[in-house]
């Protein structure tokens, strides 16, 4: 009888699902050792969205989720090369980049002047359903050009604006004329950076376009300053042409 018992005892190991077996074992020295489980076992998780790619300046940008950061100084009225006017060919690149977007992505657009509150569509950033974002285009394209370029100020709020959402794919786009200019004289080309990079809690990608001119303090104080954001946070730095 107890060589029955055994016998069937052993039939009914055989014959029992895999699964009621722990997904685990212990090797000779003690430690959990997880077993290779079939396909479909364990946790699924859901697909990882791609960012999408939108285009700027002539160059491609990526993400989820976009923050741009315009200059609307006066010195933004000046013309490029072609004889366009700078602040109008801003404008077109920004409506042109959200005109791509698609409801996967978030976005926000600020305008910053000589004003300490710069002015912000999108707090908290908008989702780019198409009703939205055609009030968002309207609104870019019916902001007009100011004076001063307090820097400072708009990075500081855009970067505040943009731990208020949960998409991955973060990444900034700043336009510069040159220097920064703030009404309380806060200029200092290594005081912003600090507190730029200072408030970049997220670690998104800081791509910036210069769009100034080739020769005095612009070039030597305000390009130098794009570029060393770009650097420290694997950001794109380019020269509008």
């Amino acid at each position: 009888m107890k060589i029955a018992a055994i016998v069937l005892l052993a039939l009914g190991l055989c014959v029992l699902p895999g699964h009621v077996f722990s997904g685990a074992a212990t090797s000779a020295d003690g430690d959990v050792a997880f077993l290779d489980l079939p396909d479909g076992f364990g946790v699924t998780q859901e697909d990882e969205i791609e960012p999408e790619i939108i285009e700027f300046y002539a160059d491609e940008f990526e993400g989820d989720a976009f923050f741009f950061l315009l200059d609307r100084s006066s010195s933004m009225g000046g013309t490029t090369a072609s004889g366009e006017v700078k602040y109008a060919v801003m404008k077109r690149e920004t409506i042109r980049a959200l005109q791509g977007l698609t409801s996967r992505s978030v976005c926000s657009v600020l305008f910053y002047n000589v004003d300490m509150e710069p002015l912000t569509f999108g707090d908290p950033p908008i989702k780019m359903e198409p009703a939205a974002k055609a009030q968002l285009i309207s609104r870019v394209s019916g902001t007009p050009i100011s004076n001063g370029s307090c820097m400072v100020r708009g990075a500081e709020k855009l970067l505040g604006i943009a731990v208020k959402t949960q998409n991955e794919h973060r990444t900034m786009i700043l336009v510069a004329d040159g220097r920064t200019h703030c009404s309380n004289a806060e200029n200092d080309p290594d005081k912003v950076y600090q507190r730029i990079i200072a408030k970049n809690v997220t670690r998104m990608p800081i791509n910036t376009v210069y769009t100034g001119q080739q020769s005095g303090e612009d070039w030597t104080i305000g390009k130098p300053l794009l570029e060393r954001l770009s650097r420290a946070t694997n950001g794109k730095f380019k020269i509008a042409r």
